[in-house]
């Protein structure tokens, strides 16, 4: 009979992931303009809004509804602080009766660094993480030694350094002033490193770094002009090795500078000079590595590559589908594909690669706040800037497990942090999850894991569960406030109706209070299987 209920209870969660479709029409016309720089990130938000209006307007376009109060402040969380909110603070959120409630949440979590709280510390690890998922991606062989990098990039973003020199560290990087590596992980032997582990995790060669800094920082894949000319690009064996020989210091691990500008590959008797990608040739400085003058041309606000790339990364990662139809081909995109694109990346390169600043602007549009829009297989793109379903990444499973089951952190307490599960869930959802978010049905795998895992069978244990302890046994709840706090803690959001008057006439009939008690716990593991714990609407 239980297993019968959780069942039942799972079929009824299966269906409660909506999307809204999108339909023909008029839009509501804007006059908001590009304000001067640089604009606040309401203004950002506006020109976002204004921008979007007016394509929708000219493709006959209506774009679905703002969300409501719960679904916003779930996305926004799990955007920006890689976790679903605390039931105290979607209760505070919900009752905040000021004007501007989610720009004032949205400013919380990325600047907030009170206690215990700690949003602006979250929020820079979350973007730690979701950096270090694209520079190394989470499903290579090595993805768990490249956790080592996010200490590095957890103290950029906290100090909100101008993207552009982010990237010029770790282009300069060197293996000689590498910071002191320490052990994050002992169990696994993972060490944190800094910049210059980059490109020791993406190969120790020259050729592979060249590979990885085009793709990650200029959204260009030149990997398969290695070995012969590009069979879908218009990039040449000697384009790959031009960027190739401005690593020629990286050697075997080691993150050197060499001032050669020439380059021989492997079983070759040709010989490839160092030049930017395009053909251009450059200027070498009296002073100045190769590699510090290939980053000086990559962050230059003449490079068409550069700031684009970043704006789609963070559009990407924000809304679920970048503004161009892939964050790594940017050169294979038409002038008319990337025109919003573009004129976003101006706004970015003035306001001098502020990166908090874009976040918070895109996060503050109602194009972000918008419904997400069914997509049918075959049915092609969804017009631009509208999101669809997002799969949540390993790491935020993990991260609104621990916020939903009130999991211990510390490691006296040998959480899950330091006792390997959560290494463990990672890793396995890292085999099934993609690297694209748009590909959520990754979501019914990390599903699957959940329901067979350890961590929910004992969190919805009433011995063990600090959650349903606190629920079930808080006398100042009645079996409606009991049921709107899981809820909150799963979904942050109070049941739906239908929702509500099910799972009560169910616990209604239970024969006595310990019946009552296991029923609450069968809602609560019915919850945390839910596809709508794993995806983000």
């Amino acid at each position: 009979m239980v297993c019968k209920f959780r069942w039942t209870l799972l079929v009824i969660a299966l269906t409660s992931v909506d999307t809204i479709p999108a339909v023909s029409g008029a839009e509501e016309t804007s006059d908001i303009k590009s304000g001067e720089r640089k604009m606040s990130t309401i203004q950002l938000a506006n020109w976002i809004d204004a921008t979007f209006a007016e394509t929708w307007r000219a493709s006959q376009v209506v774009p679905p509804d703002v969300v409501d109060d719960a679904t916003f402040l779930k996305r926004a969380y799990l955007d920006l602080s890689g976790t679903v909110p605390a039931v105290s603070d979607a209760r505070e959120f919900f009752e905040y009766a000021g004007d501007h409630k989610r720009y004032s949440l949205i400013d919380r979590l990325m600047n907030d660094t009170r206690r215990p709280q700690k949003h602006a510390e979250r929020t820079a690890a979350h973007w730690a993480t979701i950096w270090r998922r694209m520079m190394v991606p989470g499903n290579s062989p090595e993805a768990q030694a490249a956790v080592g990098l996010e200490p590095w990039l957890k103290e950029q973003f906290a100090a909100n350094l101008p993207y552009d020199e982010l990237v010029r560290k770790l282009v300069t990087a060197k293996s000689e002033v590498q910071v002191a590596m320490t052990v994050a992980n002992a169990r696994l032997g993972i060490r944190t490193g800094g910049p210059a582990m980059y490109f020791q995790l993406v190969g120790g060669k020259p050729e592979s770094a060249a590979s990885s800094v085009t793709r990650m920082f200029l959204g260009v894949r030149i990997g398969c002009a290695e070995c012969h000319n590009h069979p879908f690009a218009d990039w040449k064996q000697k384009d790959f090795w031009g960027m190739a020989a401005f690593f020629s210091g990286i050697r075997n691990g080691q993150v050197m500078d060499s001032l050669q500008v020439t380059i021989r590959p492997e079983n070759s008797d040709v010989d490839y000079a160092a030049f930017f990608l395009g053909g251009e040739k450059p200027k070498f400085a009296s002073g100045k590595t190769p590699r510090e003058t290939l980053a000086d041309w990559m962050v230059s606000p003449s490079n068409p590559h550069f700031a684009a790339t970043v704006v789609n990364r963070v559009w990407l990662h924000l809304v679920g589908r970048g503004l161009t139809d892939s964050v790594d081909d940017l050169d294979k995109s038409t002038a008319a594909e990337r025109r919003i694109l573009d004129d976003l990346a101006r706004l970015f390169i003035e306001s001098r690669y502020d990166m908090r600043w874009l976040i918070t602007g895109i996060c503050k549009s109602q194009v972000y706040q918008r419904h997400c829009i069914a997509r049918d297989d075959g049915a092609g793109e969804p017009p631009p800037g509208m999101r669809i379903v997002k799969t949540l990444t390993p790491e935020q499973v993990f991260n609104s497990l621990e916020q939903a089951l009130l999991l211990p952190v510390a490691k006296a307490d040998r959480s899950a942090r330091y006792n390997g599960l959560r290494d463990e869930l990672i890793s396995r959802m890292n085999e099934a999850a993609s690297n694209n978010p748009e590909e959520f049905r990754a979501g019914i795998p990390q599903a699957l894991l959940l329901m067979n895992g350890r961590l929910t069978t004992e969190a919805t244990d009433l011995e063990q569960s600090r959650t349903l302890r606190g629920v079930i046994d808080a006398p100042f709840l009645d079996r409606e406030q009991k049921l709107d706090t899981l809820y909150l803690a799963v979904f942050s959001r109070v049941p739906r109706v239908d929702e509500k008057q099910f799972l009560l006439d169910h616990i209604s009939k239970q024969s006595d209070n310990e019946q009552q008690k296991r029923a609450y716990a069968e809602i609560f593991w019915a919850l945390l299987n839910s596809p709508e714990f794993v995806l983000e609407k």
